[in-house]
């Protein structure tokens, strides 16, 4: 993907969300939990309801989704004993399922974003700074990255468990934007959700909201998302990001 730099363009990195971003784990995770919590109910079949939330709090940390699941459905006492919170324990048991069935490189590799991706290294190629800010706990940021073989082309990666305020709060792209040395008004972040775009906001960069089957209609319903930003066509993006450039 050709960027195209203008004498005027002040933009010098460019910052990357990942789930639903790169690669389309926010699905992936939502297929986990509706297991989980099918398990955990007695159903002993994936519970639609667990997807139903996650599309309605997409671009929402971990904890976030757990604290919503365990409130709404009330399965705190099906979890397993234990000394840690109950978020954090369903969070294990999620984790420990979506690893071992939906977030395997097998899936994770068909379900990559090549057009988000081609941006990332293109950017790296031409010579911006590139970094990924990502609502994940680093560890499995590195290891998502890793089978997604874009390390190479990264300066930095700021997962959830580096900040304290997850996104919409913008810390994460402050955070990441110190580390950039870079300015605000000189970066762009790519994101897929109402969530990302407001944490974007909030630290003053500019920004690109790319649309998926799964954060469309949380976008869509996101009336204060301005359109001139919002990519629904995959093939439309290296000209969004260089009219975003300018």
């Amino acid at each position: 993907m050709k960027l195209t730099k203008s004498d005027s363009s002040r933009v010098r990195a460019f910052i990357f969300d990942l789930d639903g971003t790169l690669v389309e784990t926010e699905r992936l995770k939502a297929k986990a939990y509706a297991v989980i919590l099918g398990r955990l109910t007695g159903a002993n079949a994936p519970d639609r309801r667990a997807i139903e939330l996650y599309e309605r709090n997409v671009g929402a940390t971990d904890e976030m989704i757990c604290r919503k699941i365990l409130y709404e459905f009330g399965i705190e006492n099906a979890l397993p004993t234990s000394d840690s919170e109950p978020w954090r324990v369903l969070h294990e048991i999620r984790m420990d399922e979506y690893r071992e069935n939906f977030g395997t490189a097998e899936n994770l590799l068909a379900d990559s974003y090549a057009n988000n991706i081609s941006l990332l290294k293109s950017a790296k190629a031409q010579g911006y700074r590139v970094a990924v800010a990502t609502s994940s706990f680093t560890d499995e940021a590195e290891r998502v990255l890793g089978i997604l073989g874009v390390p190479e082309y990264l300066d930095v990666v700021v997962g959830r468990d580096q900040i304290s305020k997850p996104k919409p709060d913008p810390e994460i792209y402050l955070e990441t934007l110190k580390r950039l040395d870079c300015a605000a008004n000189e970066a762009i972040v790519i994101e897929d959700s109402p969530t990302g775009v407001k944490a974007a906001n909030a630290a003053g960069t500019r920004w690109i909201c790319v649309s998926t089957p799964f954060s469309r209609p949380a976008i869509d319903g996101s009336s204060w998302i301005d359109r001139n930003w919002v990519v629904h066509n995959p093939d439309k993006l290296g000209e969004v990001v260089n009219r975003r450039s300018q």
